[in-house]
């Protein structure tokens, strides 16, 4: 019985001298959920079209064309640089992996940000102005000595932006 008492003796000089310890301590803080982002032309798809292309042309620089887009995350400081994680969702072609499969086997379009190539399913971390975003542009790529036929085309991919 005395060691039974020197125990619970034992355990409540230590839950008081913890409490003492607790008492001269407040921690507290705000937990912020990232904004959800959506990219968009002004609400709606974003389309880009080449019109006419001369098979012989397509080298993956002529035909570049600028893509029409704005990212909106509601909630997000506008004044305020955003650290953001873009991700291109797309088949890559086999011939070329950093260009976007399309509906002809061995034509693809590559997505440029700033110069230098947006690759399929490879997240890449940016930092942007909401207010200047990127050049993002699109440009065609064919397989070298192909032939491809007078036919339309499309291609499709999703643009993620995410908060990080």
């Amino acid at each position: 019985m005395n060691v039974l008492y020197q125990v619970l003796l034992g355990l409540s000089v230590a839950t008081l001298s913890l409490a003492c310890i607790a008492d001269n301590m407040q921690l507290s803080g705000t937990l912020l959920v990232r904004p959800v982002c959506a990219v968009s032309d002004k609400g709606r798809r974003i389309d880009v079209s080449f019109g006419n292309l001369a098979v012989s042309r397509i080298d993956g620089e002529r035909y570049l064309k600028a893509i029409p887009y704005q990212i909106s995350c509601p909630g997000a400081v506008i004044a305020a640089p955003w650290r953001m994680l873009l991700t291109l969702k797309g088949i890559p072609t086999v011939f070329e992996p950093k260009a976007v499969q399309s509906s002809v086997p061995d034509l693809g379009i590559k997505i440029m940000l700033g110069g230098t190539e947006l690759i399929p399913n490879l997240p890449r971390y940016i930092q942007i102005i909401p207010t200047t975003l990127p050049l993002l542009e699109a440009v065609p790529v064919k397989l070298a000595g192909s032939d491809l036929p007078s036919i339309d085309f499309n291609a499709s991919a999703l643009l993620l932006a995410e908060f990080y």
